[in-house]
């Protein structure tokens, strides 16, 4: 579930570049901008996977089942948790990786979208 959040709300952003591109630099720019977020979103991932990789296990771990419902719902919705029999596989590598890329992609985004104030 957090890999899908991640992927909509690097959707919404795609669009809201390209508008905002659109609007004050033209047609070709929001193209060039939403290229750009393509591209920096496919390279990011890799490298922050590739990162990740180094601290956590990509075949998982496993543990035993939680007794509380509550947890078990909880681990089930967040989409790294694939439940056996009295055993489960936790596999949070690509959810970590994501939300690693997404934080690192707002401090660059925020970075590279600012508005520059004119010099009075």
């Amino acid at each position: 579930m957090i890999p899908v959040v991640i992927f909509y709300l690097h959707t919404i952003f795609a669009v809201y570049a390209f508008c905002k591109s659109f609007q004050t630099e033209g047609l070709m720019q929001a193209f060039l901008n939403t290229g750009f977020i393509i591209i920096l979103f496919s390279v990011g991932w890799t490298i922050s996977d590739l990162f990740v990789g180094f601290a956590i296990s990509p075949n998982g771990y496993m543990i035993d089942m939680p007794t509380s419902k509550v947890i078990l719902n909880l681990l089930k919705i967040s989409g790294f948790f694939t439940p056996g029999q009295g055993r489960g596989t936790l596999n949070p590598k690509d959810s970590i990786s994501l939300i690693v890329l997404t934080v690192m992609e707002y401090y660059f985004y925020k970075f590279y979208f600012r508005e520059t104030k004119a010099a009075s």
